[in-house]
């Protein structure tokens, strides 16, 4: 399976970089599966895996922002985002990254899951059970220590009030617009939490986005919950939306609650 993703992401990621820099690129081309506009690259991204996953005959079935649901007969399913952090590609900075995590119906039966930063190239992968690494090199979350955090929070326009409390509380707050990078930056220590939560609850996260980056994030010590404090348990299921609060050491969480 490891080296199944790693194909797979692989082969999006240079889709990505060779449409990257084309104005057409990020033309609207109608909504997707979960109802939000999606863009050319997104469907060229999502539209490589599908292909090659016809190719060499796989039987996973398919979860994607773009085309929904795919049974093609399997007992396991593979989340995609074929291109997490849209907005900042169509810029031109990063991060935006492929995010692809097989499993069987929700979050707690993750199996296996890949990261991939199409800017730079790191990849971060993880299988259940057998912890995570970054490159071939093993990882493990940052102890916390609040003189020296650093969290990411959203803090746009949509942006709970809580949300600008809790900026207060850290040394240093970032965010980089990219759900799947961002969770596996808490798991290498980069970050000591990442906080989402949006006063629409349709602009709160899927289970696309952040499936790959909870079983990393889990495999490095770390862990998942909503805004309320509670484990974050989502299901295959694009109409569900969630904040996120996610720490690499529980102690985190007496900054976060």
């Amino acid at each position: 399976m490891r080296s199944l993703l790693l194909f797979l992401a692989d082969a999006a990621a240079r889709v990505i970089r060779d449409h990257v820099n084309s104005e057409e690129s990020f033309q609207e081309r109608g909504l997707g599966a979960d109802g939000t506009p999606t863009e050319v690259i997104d469907h060229l991204a999502e539209e490589v895996i599908l292909e090659e996953l016809d190719t060499i005959g796989s039987d996973l079935n398919v979860l994607s922002e773009e085309a929904g649901f795919i049974d093609r007969g399997g007992d396991k399913t593979l989340v995609v985002d074929p291109l997490d952090g849209t907005y900042n590609s169509m810029r031109k900075t990063g991060p935006y990254a492929v995010s692809l995590a097989v499993g069987t119906s929700s979050t707690d039966d993750l199996e296996a899951a890949i990261v991939m930063d199409v800017v730079t190239g790191t990849t971060y992968m993880a299988r259940r059970g057998l912890g995570a690494v970054r490159n071939h090199h093993p990882i493990r979350c940052r102890p916390y220590n609040r003189e020296e955090a650093i969290f990411s929070i959203y803090l746009g326009r949509e942006a709970t009030p809580e949300s600008h409390r809790l900026a207060s509380r850290p040394r240093r707050v970032r965010y980089f617009g990219c759900v799947a990078l961002e969770l596996c930056f808490v798991a290498s220590g980069f970050l000591d939490g990442y906080y989402v939560s949006s006063i629409h609850h349709q602009a709160n996260v899927r289970v696309t986005d952040l499936a790959a980056g909870c079983l990393i994030l889990r495999e490095a010590g770390g862990e998942l919950y909503n805004a309320g404090g509670e484990r974050l348990r989502m299901s295959f299921d694009l109409g569900e939306r969630s904040s996120v609060l996610a720490v690499g050491d529980r102690r985190a969480l007496e900054d976060f609650t």
